[in-house]
């Protein structure tokens, strides 16, 4: 069926004007316009009859096009960094330890697909030593780990 194939070297250039030309959420403006300060010229909006501008400074006006563009895009960006700060901390508790907490440290091995897919995510219990910060010193076995307080949670 060598019909039914897709050359996709032939569709680059489309995909890639077709993301180029799409707004994105969080700027609000297409990568075109954000580069050049006006929006691209796609076929449908060729039929569209231009009026004629004169007497007026062009390289002024695409600055200030620009310059406007990219300070609205900068506080949309503030503004998702802010949204996805909020949805994090929505599902994130604050852990409060003290040296003697016993705590269950998260077995990376689980995330990185070494483990059985019935086994513990969560080892221990092991002794807090020290707190500074976010980072705590657990004690394991005969040595002393320095883990961030991500990777515990209390045991009970």
């Amino acid at each position: 069926m060598a019909g039914d194939r897709i050359d996709r070297d032939d569709w680059i250039p489309y995909a890639t004007f077709v993301y180029n030309t799409t707004t994105h959420r969080n700027t609000g403006y297409t990568p075109f316009e954000l580069l050049f300060g006006y929006k691209a010229r796609v076929p449908i909006s060729l039929q569209e009859r231009l009026t004629p501008r004169y007497n007026y400074d062009y390289v002024s006006e695409l600055k200030g096009r620009m310059q406007t563009a990219h300070a609205v895009e900068r506080d949309r960006l503030v503004e998702g960094k802010v949204r996805s700060q909020r949805d994090y901390d929505k599902r994130t508790v604050q852990l409060t330890l003290k040296v003697g907490d016993k705590v269950l440290l998260f077995d990376e091995s689980v995330r990185r697909g070494r483990s059985k897919t019935l086994g513990a995510k969560w080892i221990g219990p092991y002794v807090v030593l020290t707190v500074e910060g976010v980072n705590a010193t657990i004690k394991r076995g005969r040595d002393a780990a320095k883990v961030h307080i991500n990777r515990l949670k209390p045991f009970y």
